[in-house]
């Protein structure tokens, strides 16, 4: 057990305190950045999998961009190789992949109806100045030197519990 000092001392000495650093990324430099280098951010690890989202849900998240709707931030973890891992949004990056990979045809919007069969590819001039023109918030966590592997460990399955 842990004493009222200890835990003291520890604040005291910044062990227990993250890291935070926040920024905003355009959608296509995002895509790039996950394209051109694989180790950059893991979105395909299938440990952090909460379930699949379906082609609806990602079409109306790249609506939401269209739009101009709130979305919510990524949070990563940097590594000390600095690689990625994705704490929370892996979906939302996955659907933004596929649609500027054409892998994802819009189905089902609410709002931007016309748009529904479109691919990046074949979205219209104007949808797609302003969807590239959009960002994305990214924050990510980066414990402080000395925690160890258990440590940060134990920080990415508290923050994803949370978040989720």
């Amino acid at each position: 057990m842990i004493t009222d000092d200890e835990i003291n001392a520890r604040y005291e000495s910044s062990q227990d305190r993250l890291i935070q650093e926040i920024d905003r990324m355009k959608l296509p430099a995002l895509v790039d950045n996950i394209r051109s280098n694989p180790n950059y951010m893991m979105i395909d690890n299938e440990s952090q999998s909460f379930g699949n989202w379906n082609d609806v849900k990602k079409s109306k998240l790249i609506e939401s961009f269209i739009i101009n709707f709130p979305v919510m931030p990524i949070v990563l973890y940097e590594r000390s190789d600095h690689t990625h891992e994705v704490i929370d949004g892996k979906q939302r990056l996955k659907a933004i992949v596929d649609f500027y990979s054409n892998k994802l045809v819009l189905s089902e919007l609410e709002v931007k109806t016309q748009l529904n069969g479109c691919t990046y590819a074949t979205l219209p001039y104007h949808a797609k100045t302003v969807l590239n023109h959009r960002s994305l918030s990214l924050i990510t966590i980066m414990p402080l030197e000395n925690a160890s592997p258990e440590e940060i460990a134990k920080i990415i399955e508290i923050i994803a519990e949370r978040l989720n």
